[in-house]
Parts: C-alpha cells; sequence; structure tokens
C-alpha cells in the first residue's frame, strides 16, 4: 500500500526493471529516494548507485535508472508533509521484511543441520536442499504408505481431472481438487529450481512449455512436477541416490 501511494506503478512496467521489488538493489533505491528526489539525481550518478547496490550483478543499470526516471516524474505528487509520512512509514516496512527474511535465513539454519540426522537421498537431486527436501520427507511420511507412484502423485495432489468431448482433448486441465496441498506446493517449488539445475528435467520443462498454447510456464511447471514425482518415489523405495540415467526415461 505505501509502495503504491509513493511510486505509483513502481514495478508494474514492462520496461527494464528490478527482477526482485524487495532485492538490495530495489530497497536501496526505496531507502534513499522519494520520487521528487530521485528525479532530480543525475541519471549517471544513480546508474553508478544501482549497479553498486546490487554489487555489479545487475543486468542493465542503465536502462533501470531510466525506468526509474520516468516513474519518478510520472508519480503523483503528494503534500510534501504526507510524502515524508509516507516514505518513513514505507522504510519501516522494508526493515520487518528484513527482519523477517533473516528470521527465515536462521530457521533454514537450523532445518539443515537437522537434516543431518537423517538417512535421505533427496538432497542428491540438483537444486533441492534441505529445506525443500525436509518438507518432502515431512509431507510424503514413510514410503511405504503409498502402493505406486501414481498413489503418490494423488495423494500430492498432481493428477487431472479428465476433460475431453468426442475427439477434442482440452490443452486446459484442472488439477483435481483433493490431495495435500502443503505437498503439491513443495513438489512444485522444488520443480521449479531442479529444471534450472539438472540438464534432464530442464530439457524435459521446455518441451512441455513449447506443447503448450495457454498458460506454458504453469502448465510446464506443473507437468515438471508430476515428473519429479515419479523420481521421489523411486528413490526413496529404492533408497538410492539421484542418477538420471537410472530414474529419468529415455
Amino acid at each position: 500500500m505505501q509502495l503504491f501511494c509513493v511510486w505509483g506503478q513502481y514495478a508494474h512496467t514492462e520496461e527494464p526493471f528490478f527482477s526482485n521489488v524487495f532485492g538490495v538493489a530495489s530497497q536501496t533505491v526505496l531507502e534513499r529516494y522519494t520520487p521528487d528526489t530521485l528525479a532530480a539525481i543525475p541519471l549517471a550518478d544513480l546508474v553508478a548507485e544501482i549497479a553498486a547496490a546490487g554489487r555489479q550483478r545487475l543486468k542493465a543499470p542503465d536502462d533501470i535508472a531510466q525506468t526509474l526516471h520516468r516513474l519518478a516524474r510520472r508519480a503523483f505528487r503528494l503534500h510534501p508533509d504526507e510524502q515524508d509520512a509516507r516514505h518513513q512509514s514505507l522504510v519501516l516496512h522494508l526493515d520487518t521484511i528484513r527482519a523477517l527474511e533473516h528470521q527465515q535465513q536462521a530457521l533454514d539454519k537450523v532445518i539443515a543441520r537437522d537434516m543431518q540426522a537423517f538417512r535421505q537421498t533427496l538432497t542428491t537431486i540438483p537444486g533441492i536442499g534441505p529445506v525443500y527436501g525436509a518438507g518432502l520427507l515431512a509431507e510424503i511420511g514413510p514410503i511405504e504408505r503409498f502402493p505406486s507412484e501414481n498413489a503418490l502423485a494423488k495423494y500430492a495432489g498432481l493428477t487431472w481431472r479428465p476433460h475431453q468431448s468426442g475427439n477434442f482433448d482440452a490443452d486446459i486441465r484442472p488439477l483435481t481438487a483433493d490431495g495435500e496441498r502443503l505437498l503439491r506446493y513443495y513438489f512444485i517449488e522444488a520443480a521449479e529450481r531442479v529444471r534450472v539445475r539438472d540438464p534432464q528435467f530442464k530439457a524435459f520443462y521446455e518441451k512441455k512449455y513449447h506443447e503448450a498454447t495457454h498458460h506454458a510456464h504453469k502448465r510446464a511447471l506443473v507437468l515438471t512436477a508430476r515428473k519429479l514425482v515419479g523420481v521421489v518415489y523411486g528413490m526413496l523405495t529404492r533408497g538410492q541416490i539421484y542418477d538420471e540415467r537410472k530414474l529419468m526415461p529415455h
């Protein structure tokens, strides 16, 4: 709310912008500037500051700076007293975000430490660390509960309703409404990370992405999560580490 009141369409733009609105570089801008003060700073100085805040990792900081200048000029002008109050409120919100992120990092370390006490192989899958590995193990429970990977997929809610009419097979099929939502969340989030780091999952995701006619990313990611169910089931039932040559079909 405060972000919108101060900056209007901040981040809601098709122009080059920060990939993470609440990342370090973006927070630096939001803390240090109001639209009025940012519009007055020389563009070259803003580019240098953005690049430094992003630790020289941002793509095209000069384009981002130009976008920020345009947003600053288009922002609704508040009364100076109200602008100052809203900016201070925005800074406090950013402090809260950082505090929550710090707590999350501390909790992640505890999870990583406690995971060392378990004999498990899920973290050998590229992209699955101790947090998502722990989430999957906790929600699946004893793998013996599931007679097949299809049973596990159904439990996770990664199955689809039939949606056919004659010879027409709809491209858009909703997932079944049942299933454990938290387990589905862990599978989908894990699939997003695995498909970036593992060549076989990446190829599968891209194939499904290009096959889709609607909602390409969402469809491909859910199908990738369903494939991950099969890999996880095979690893847990056999006690194996990840080996795409054995677990991924040719």
